[in-house]
């Protein structure tokens, strides 16, 4: 038998990092911000890429079991690959008994990608049609703040 040691970071060249900040609206709450950084390989080339960031991102919920999360893809280069999509999930399977909100900040090289990800490619609407995808970190934490106050 062959056994081949593994390693999540085999999976993709995306740097993720995690950091958490208290909510202004929950007395223990914490919201988590995880960043993306880096290239996300086009089309199903990608594919590796948008599992690790789902993993890492499911990884650091499990472990800090934050009231919301932001998912930071400003400093991600993406263009195509509709996998990308199961990282914006991050979080529902594990806080599905509880509302749990979410938002994603896009950057100047991921914004028309994930616009037509989400919004299909013959779409006119811009990416602020999207309620919970932001292009600045703070509209996103207030979106969170706000989704914290309605779900008390």
């Amino acid at each position: 038998m062959d056994i081949i040691r593994r390693d999540l970071n085999e999976l993709s060249d995306i740097d993720v990092d995690i950091y958490t900040f208290d909510s202004k609206k929950l007395r223990y709450g914490e919201i988590m911000l995880i960043t993306f950084k880096g290239y996300y390989r086009t089309g199903s080339a990608g594919n590796s890429d948008a599992m690790y960031m789902r993993t890492m991102g499911e990884a650091a919920l499990i472990a800090w079991e934050p009231s919301g999360a932001i998912l930071d893809m400003s400093q991600l280069t993406y263009k195509w690959g509709d996998k990308l999509e199961i990282v914006f999930d991050t979080g529902a399977r594990y806080f599905y008994d509880e509302p749990f909100p979410t938002a994603v900040v896009v950057g100047p090289n991921c914004e028309e990608a994930v616009r037509t990800l989400l919004l299909g490619m013959d779409s006119k609407e811009p990416i602020e049609s999207v309620e919970w995808v932001f292009k600045d970190l703070e509209a996103a934490c207030n979106y969170i703040e706000q989704k914290l106050e309605e779900y008390k």
